[in-house]
């Protein structure tokens, strides 16, 4: 054997090898519940453009098909965790608004419940207690002042 081919034997290994290595970081994606905020979609797409550029090398100037065919998994590995991500991301931004409107209209409905049995006292979100109401509050006031018995 000679070195060049060694050379495309160590090339082929090796890029094949990297094809397979995508299949972990789409597990990792697709089991992330964080939308995969670690994972860099522009990265990712740089790469698979990247390798779309060197299949179309490979195919148009150098002729080369084992090369265009390395290339090309390492291009659809990219893609996948690309797409994969985008989905993860899209995903995420749209179950919190649904579980965030379906909790307020719990909330509001709850609110309506207690105002109509005659329970509803305001509560200070800060605190968690009762708050008074600006009419107590204003009686208080003038209580203070002297204005009021």
């Amino acid at each position: 054997m000679t070195l060049a081919d060694y050379s495309m034997t160590a090339f082929a290994l090796l890029n094949g090898g990297r094809a397979v290595a995508y299949f972990p970081q789409m597990i990792r994606v697709y089991r992330d519940p964080h939308g995969a905020a670690a994972v860099s979609l522009m990265t990712w797409t740089l790469f698979a453009a990247a390798n779309v550029a060197t299949v179309c090398y490979a195919l148009t100037v150098s002729n080369d098909r084992v090369v265009a065919i390395v290339f090309a998994l390492n291009a659809v590995g990219c893609m996948a965790i690309a797409a994969l991500t985008l989905v993860k991301r899209m995903r995420m931004s749209a179950a919190p608004r649904r579980a965030i409107s379906l909790h307020t209209i719990a909330s509001l409905r709850h609110s309506q419940s207690l105002v109509e049995a005659g329970r509803f006292e305001p509560v200070n979100p800060r605190s968690g207690m009762r708050q008074e109401s600006l009419r107590e509050q204003h009686r208080d006031e003038m209580i203070r002042q002297g204005l009021m018995s």
